[in-house]
């Protein structure tokens, strides 16, 4: 095969990246060092003219070899020109995309910051003075106050201590206490938000937990005091550790949420979609505590309203999980032609975050059918993987043994006897586990008990249902305990 890495990156480049990408190769300042830099442009252009596509007949190694060196013999093991032309093509296909992503984060900052090593490589005093003024005028009409702006606040004090020690004077080290300061912040910030992330990803898995690391310790107790304290970014990673912590916390997550609703103008867009995306998992943990009509009412209202601002796309795509918790609780309030609307619309091609879109995809429109109880549809539209997210995977068997209730299917006892082994070897957290247990231990019962009408143990299901703490389904089951099934 032609190189791999060059097809899989060219084939998921825009029309518009192309575009670019080709008026770089066509340039000789990006191509003056190459072999043959018009042999690598008409591979470029070959390979697009089948799509980068590395199944297509036409991009196989020994095909390619014939259209640019038919004089000579292929020889499949050995290296070749060919190799040496792909080798070049995807150089400057790596330095495209660094050139592009350079351009796209401050250019005109990273231009001055240029301008000062220069400035200060032929000791242009007066010049590299004003650039320093400009870059600290930048910063301070800046309103978002995150880990990078304090990097950018680190580097040009780091700027201002090399030009001075330059001339090896000391009349001015008030920089180097502001570097120092800078740099502290920048690396609170990161250091909170990893942890975060570290803790969040040990409560929702059955990973191994090391210790935390002295510094997160000393990083807290930093966060405590001025400049630190009052810095946005450090007050709500804090508040998610916290919460992570004490989950039932109300205080937390009141100021939490309050943070989040006063304070978005001041936290990049990308790191806020992160945040929405703990705020959801807190909200939602209180839903499952709980459960109620208004519990559920404000879980849609809040994914829809976080949909519609976009906080679950990336690059244009939706992620898998997001989309199937936005379908699942319009379905549970009865919005069934807006859920299928929103199905519609990302179809698998638009889905990201799993290795098996079309399966997740395919796992929403099943669950779509069932709240509309057309079950045999719904059947027909479960796929089984083992997918990245073992949640995905226990419920389609979830839904399965639903379906199998639902019909009186006789494969619904063995069916709950496979999920509960199927929860036990998955590792996941151990109050996740609960909940799928939780809805297995009800359904039993409500399989025996919920056709006895009068009867008090029905009644203390229902009641039991109504209170668990932990539990998958809760609308569901107290559904059938009261009505039994369709």
């Amino acid at each position: 095969m032609l190189n791999r890495k060059l097809l899989e990156v060219l084939h998921r480049l825009s029309t518009a990246d192309h575009k670019q990408f080709r008026l770089m190769l066509e340039s000789p300042y990006y191509t003056q060092s190459l072999r043959n830099s018009g042999a690598v442009l008409r591979l470029y252009d070959y390979i697009i003219s089948f799509n980068a596509d590395e199944s297509h007949p036409d991009l196989a190694k020994s095909v390619v070899f014939s259209v640019f060196f038919p004089d000579r013999i292929f020889q499949e093991k050995e290296k070749s020109p060919l190799d040496a032309l792909a080798s070049d093509l995807f150089g400057l296909v790596r330095r495209f995309l660094a050139l592009s992503e350079w351009e796209n984060k401050d250019i005109e900052q990273q231009e001055l910051f240029t301008l000062l090593r220069f400035y200060r490589k032929y000791g242009l005093e007066e010049r590299f003075w004003h650039t320093i003024r400009a870059l600290r005028k930048w910063q301070t009409s800046t309103l978002v106050r995150d880990a990078r702006y304090f990097l950018t606040q680190f580097q040009i004090e780091e700027e201002v201590s090399h030009f001075e020690g330059m001339s090896n004077t000391f009349e001015d080290d008030a920089n180097l206490f502001a570097a120092h300061e800078n740099l502290d912040t920048y690396y609170s910030i990161l250091k909170l938000e990893y942890t975060c992330a570290l803790n969040f990803q040990h409560k929702e898995s059955q990973i191994e937990f090391k210790p935390e690391a002295p510094l997160i310790q000393a990083v807290l107790n930093a966060s405590e005091i001025e400049p630190y304290s009052s810095v946005i970014l450090i007050k709500v990673y804090k508040l998610i550790f916290n919460l992570i912590q004490y989950p039932e916390n109300e205080i937390y997550f009141a100021d939490f949420e309050q943070i989040l609703q006063q304070q978005q103008d001041k936290i990049p867009t990308e790191k806020y979609r992160d945040l929405t995306t703990y705020y959801r998992y807190f909200l939602s943990r209180r839903y499952v505590k709980v459960g109620g009509d208004f519990s559920r009412q404000r879980m849609f209202e809040v994914y829809k309203d976080h949909f519609e601002r976009g906080f679950f796309y990336i690059d244009g795509l939706i992620t898998a999980n997001s989309l199937r918790t936005l379908i699942i609780f319009a379905l549970k309030l009865g919005h069934f032609e807006w859920a299928k609307n929103i199905l519609d619309i990302h179809t698998p091609e638009r889905i990201c975050s799993t290795k098996y879109p079309v399966e997740a995809y395919n796992l929403n429109f099943a669950e779509y059918y069932f709240y509309k109880n057309e079950y045999e549809k719904a059947k027909g539209k479960l796929t089984y993987r083992l997918f990245e997210n073992p949640h995905f995977s226990i419920l389609a068997d979830l839904l399965l043994i639903k379906i199998y209730f639902e019909t009186e299917d006789e494969l619904l006892d063995s069916r709950m006897k496979a999920l509960e082994q199927k929860v036990r070897r998955t590792k996941i957290s151990a109050e996740a586990k609960s909940r799928y247990y939780n809805f297995l231990n009800k359904l039993d019962k409500v399989i025996r008990y919920g056709w006895q009408k009068d009867s008090p143990k029905r009644s203390k299901l229902i009641e039991d249902i109504k209170t668990i703490p932990n539990i998958i389904q809760r609308e569901w089951l107290l559904e059938k305990s009261e009505n039994g099934p369709n």
